[in-house]
């Protein structure tokens, strides 16, 4: 794909924000079925749900353009994925599992957070309003989310810290 206008960049970045969603999405719902069941294990399944409907916004967005969604893997995501894959071999206990598991969602959270930011901006500078709002909903979600992950990281390592 050759990016040799800002309305190609914005489609690139926007194809990357799809790939970031999808990766997200699998990711969530993967770690649900293996954190023991409760406040956390829900959220995710919650999250799972939301991130559905994020995509669809991605596909009505890309519908509002008249594009096509490329091909272009976030690699920050991955990135993000490998890191969890490797905590994973260090065998942690499910409480250890549960903090970090809270702590790569709130960071994956600010990287959403600020990839729809300048998605949002970009979308209202070129005129294309509809875009915009589906992004800005994605936003708000986005940025709820990590209100809850951020509240539930101190529930869960309050509840871990003081058993040991």
């Amino acid at each position: 794909m050759a990016l040799s206008n800002p309305a190609d960049l914005f489609l690139y970045e926007l194809s990357a924000c799809y790939d970031a969603e999808n990766k997200d999405t699998r990711m969530k719902g993967q770690i649900a079925g293996q954190i023991r069941e409760g406040t956390l294990a829900q959220e995710l399944r919650n999250e799972q749900t939301k991130g559905q409907q994020k995509i669809k916004n991605l596909d009505a967005c890309f519908q509002a353009l008249g594009a096509s969604r490329q091909d272009v893997p976030c690699l920050a995501v991955d990135g993000m994925q490998s890191e969890f894959q490797q905590f994973m071999e260090q065998q942690p206990a499910p409480e250890v599992f549960e903090m970090y598991t809270v702590g790569a969602a709130l960071k994956l959270a600010a990287f959403q957070s600020a990839s729809y930011k300048g998605l949002v901006d970009k979308a209202m500078l070129m005129g294309q309003t509809q875009c915009a709002q589906l992004l800005q909903t994605n936003l708000v979600q986005v940025d709820e989310s990590a209100g809850h992950f951020e509240r539930l990281g101190h529930e869960v390592s309050q509840q871990t810290l003081v058993a040991h």
